[in-house]
């Protein structure tokens, strides 16, 4: 009777955990692409930013994450529990560490990081915990946001602001795709360029057009702060005087 009971209980949890994880899967109608820019991260963390233990990052946009979302473009979390496995993603560190860095104070390791995103969001996604890493890294390999601005005139530097109007069609020009920009503020109250919202599709492989976007959260003109080594230092410097470069 026990014996018979146990295999039932069994069998009713495996069933139960297939269903949850068809579930997930099921639910995902695309996902957000979310590409940070770390100056300005530095510029409004209270605590300024610090070097990563792993090493110096690159001086780009960051991976902020890779985020399930349903078809209203409700973003998806906490749908099952899949433990985190740091050494299902050994082979990718090196471009985790360059490209998903935690820049937060005080300094730590990026797997910190990695397993929060992939037990919030990860577990939603119906990939398996490597391929959402390693399909997350593909996408922004394919997006060098730096370049596509760079090519407009749209330079990292805290002495120049710009339409936001310009930004937002430059970067969706460049994309292929319509995006979304939030923006945060710095010492100076400017609006300050944050994050790139982009649209992939449920498998992660390409970029698509965004069915539901987030507002887009930025004044009429917006800087793309500078980012630097000499920021990682848990300090924010401030130079309250100097000239602004106004670009049409």
């Amino acid at each position: 009777m026990a014996t018979h009971l146990s295999a039932g209980l069994f069998v009713f949890f495996v069933l139960c955990s297939h269903s949850v994880a068809t579930i997930a899967a099921k639910d995902v109608d695309f996902m957000y692409l979310v590409l940070m820019w770390p100056g300005s991260y530095c510029k409004q963390a209270s605590s300024g930013c610090c070097l990563p233990k792993s090493g110096q990052p690159v001086l780009d946009f960051f991976i902020k994450g890779l985020y399930p979302a349903s078809s209203d473009g409700t973003i998806l979390s906490k749908c099952q529990k899949i433990p985190f496995n740091a050494n299902q993603i050994d082979d990718m560190k090196d471009d985790l560490n360059s490209y998903w860095s935690n820049i937060r104070c005080p300094r730590s390791e990026g797997r910190f990081l990695w397993k929060s995103v992939w037990k919030n969001n990860g577990v939603c996604s119906g990939l398996s915990q490597h391929d959402y890493f390693q399909r997350a890294l593909n996408l922004r390999s394919k997006v060098d946001l730096l370049s596509i601005l760079g090519k407009q005139g749209i330079i990292s530097t805290d002495y120049m602001d710009y339409s936001f109007n310009t930004v937002l069609d430059v970067v969706s020009s460049g994309i292929g795709a319509n995006t979304a920009i939030k923006c945060g503020h710095n010492a100076w109250g400017e609006s300050i360029v944050y994050e790139v919202h982009m649209c992939v599709d449920k498998n992660a492989n390409a970029i698509i057009p965004c069915p539901v976007l987030p507002k887009n959260a930025c004044d009429e003109r917006v800087v793309l702060g500078s980012f630097t080594y000499d920021m990682l230092q848990n300090m924010t410097t401030v130079n309250p005087i100097r000239m602004r470069i106004l670009d049409a």
